[in-house]
């Protein structure tokens, strides 16, 4: 009776006419915007599933649906049956819900049955089994065992695990429309609401403190949803009990320095923004980035943390667990703000950090990376948390589980941030990869956008507008910093006003068939890190030298290999920045681009050893300082996307020039 596009946005209007909510719209546009008296946000999510994957994409989240993404409840204990938000006896904390707050997304991204019904049942339970006075999940008083036969650090009723599932339940509502979940999340905050003085967020552990955003951002979700002035007394309260992310960031002194808490706090005082309308809290956000560029940043995109801040240093580790959480900070701060800032930096993590640290078969995971990773060992001793030696390895429970369960939220929210509903009643490409978009804009009409692009490994994005009657509405196109020179040209004509750093605006009537040609020139650039070392970018992905691998199985969980991983080839080069780099680019792009064997496109750059500079307990020794003398020979080497890397030199030493 309706068409897929028609029965994409029937959750919507069906959820708003069983409960009557009115829904915060502006300009005509269906979608949920911030509603007043909370600041204006340019941007919001479509319905879940609205934005399809294609390409290289669609077969990366193919492939975590093959993997542990989809089948972790088969592997890990602490997902499986026995997992006490399935009424179980098993883990209560965070687990589950970290698992499906990546899993609900993926399954309905990829309208995958097989997973939309392994996730169900978690969500059934939450919903049929919540408390008449609100309280859902697992209860404090409940005799439940977890991991090693305790309940994960005595506190069932802790407020953080509760945060996570209040964001699947989020997604499964932007997915299906379920009236259901307004209703029980009202309950549930009404709850909060009579007991977070009494049982403030630093009741049970300090995690709930330092990362209350997460608790305010689904108030301030429901708020624009049902308009209920109570939640925004709640969003105040919980604010004011959250570690002073805001003061922590504009004096360069956040409250906490474990990677995690860093992450999701990035993106609190854009919260307080939105709450307030106050521009401190924006210029806090700033200043906490710069902070961590400057003291703690790694050309990855990446501050380090293992597991607390750790300075610049190459061979410091990233947590798994930081990559996916900082990628959804920046998505979320993007839409507040509409800042290009945001989406590049969104860029650079999702294409560099997150491919590298999850294996090409999605089955198992790095809980730290490094830039500068020579070797993957149990011998790498420099981490502040070891967790028994298998900080560093590769497998499916290495390091700590957090990781494991909670590593399946990004390339999924990634995709669902790719298009955006703009609050003038149009679209809005924030970031770039194959895809389609299927959404209604200004005027009710349904239309369709087709992303052709094999971005972020060439230049050059094409769209190509679908719809059964012209439309007219403002398309709205992220134009990168780094994209000096940038064209658009819609139906083969120029489009004027193209500015770097900006989100370009067209506004006009579309016909089906109209195509946008989008050319983000992506130019080779050095840029210098810790100590004066070099790195090599082209437009959102770094260049990584990757070192020859000898992988050899250590161990296994659940059939599932644990790995360490040994050079077999030379790694202590240093560049030489004045000399041209050459581009190679592949015909073709793999349905995983991110190998040594497939990498789309590579770096030729000229080099020499520097034999001083030797490994030191599995990592490199300390570095030597740039310019570096070397009397060997020049050699040219290969550079490869970093994501496509495992073992690698990303930040080089610069060899001196001759006669100095």
């Amino acid at each position: 009776m309706f068409s897929k596009a028609a029965r994409s946005v029937l959750p919507i209007l069906l959820a708003t006419l069983l409960t009557g909510h009115a829904y915060a719209q502006h300009a005509g546009t269906p979608y949920v915007f911030s509603r007043a008296p909370l600041a204006r946000a340019p941007y919001t999510t479509l319905p879940l599933g609205a934005v399809e994957p294609a390409g290289w994409l669609h077969a990366q989240l193919r492939t975590l649906a093959d993997g542990m993404s989809g089948h972790l409840d088969e592997v890990y204990e602490n997902v499986g049956p026995s997992n006490a938000w399935l009424g179980g006896d098993g883990d209560a904390w965070e687990r589950g819900p970290y698992w499906l707050d990546g899993l609900v997304p993926l399954a309905y991204i990829l309208k995958d049955d097989e997973l939309i019904a392994k996730a169900r049942p978690w969500i059934e339970h939450v919903l049929t089994n919540q408390r008449e006075d609100g309280y859902i999940g697992p209860r404090d008083t409940d005799g439940l065992r977890g991991e090693d036969g305790k309940v994960q650090r005595g506190n069932k009723g802790d407020w953080w695990p509760r945060m996570v599932m209040l964001k699947v339940l989020q997604s499964y509502y932007d997915a299906t429309g379920d009236p259901r979940v307004l209703t029980a999340m009202t309950k549930y905050f009404r709850y909060q609401l009579a007991r977070i003085d009494e049982q403030p967020l630093s009741h049970w552990t300090y995690w709930a403190q330092h990362r209350g955003g997460e608790n305010v951002a689904s108030v301030l979700w429901l708020y624009n949803r049902t308009g209920d002035a109570f939640l925004l007394n709640l969003a105040e309260t919980l604010s004011a009990q959250t570690s002073d992310w805001t003061n922590g960031f504009l004096h360069e002194q956040p409250p906490s320095s474990h990677g995690v808490n860093v992450a999701m706090g990035v993106k609190e005082p854009g919260l307080q923004y939105l709450r307030t309308g106050d521009a401190r809290f924006l210029e806090a956000v700033r200043t906490g980035l710069n902070f961590l560029r400057r003291d703690h940043g790694q050309i990855q995109g990446m501050f380090s943390g293992d597991e607390p801040l750790h300075g610049a240093d190459p061979i410091q580790g990233t947590e798994l667990c930081t990559v996916v959480e900082f990628m959804y900070s920046l998505e979320t701060l993007a839409q507040i703000t509409g800042d290009v800032r945001y989406a590049d930096h969104l860029e650079r993590v999702a294409y560099n950090a997150l491919p590298t640290q999850i294996t090409d078969d999605g089955w198992a995971r790095q809980y730290f990376q490094q830039p500068n990773q020579v070797a993957v060992s149990k011998d790498v001793d420099q981490y502040v948390q070891q967790h028994g030696g298998t900080s560093h390895l590769i497998g499916l429970l290495t390091g700590y589980p957090c990781c494991t369960t909670n590593l399946h939220q990004g390339w999924p929210k990634f995709t669902q941030n790719l298009w955006l509903a703009s609050e003038d009643g149009g679209l809005a490409a924030l970031a770039y990869a194959p895809s389609r978009v299927t959404a209604r804009v200004a005027g009710g009409a349904t239309v369709r956008f087709e992303e052709e692009t094999v971005y972020p490994f060439e230049d050059r994005v094409r769209l190509t507008f679908r719809s059964e009657s012209p439309a007219a509405f403002p398309l709205h196109l992220r134009i990168p910093f780094w994209a000096e020179g940038a064209e658009v040209r819609v139906n083969g004509q120029p489009v004027e006003s193209v500015q770097t750093g900006r989100m370009l605006r067209i506004e006009r009537t579309w016909n089906d068939g109209d195509e946008v040609d989008l050319h983000l020139p992506a130019a080779v650039e050095v840029s210098l890190w810790h100590k004066g070392l070099a790195g090599v970018e082209r437009g959102p992905l770094v260049f990584a030298m990757p070192i020859e691998e000898e992988w050899k199985k250590i161990d296994e969980v659940a059939g599932i290999p644990t790995y360490e991983v040994h050079p077999a080839s030379p790694w202590n080069y240093g560049l030489m920045v004045e000399e041209p780099i050459q581009i190679d680019r592949s015909i073709r792009v793999a349905a995983n681009p991110w190998t040594p064997e497939t990498a789309p496109i590579t770096l030729r750059v000229r080099a020499k050893r520097i034999p001083e500079w030797k490994a030191y307990d599995h990592v490199h020794g300390v570095l030597p300082y740039s310019p570096v003398r070397s009397d060997l020979r020049v050699e040219t080497i290969r550079l490869i996307p970093y994501g496509a890397s495992t073992l690698r030199i990303a930040e080089f030493p610069v060899i001196a020039k001759p006669g100095l």
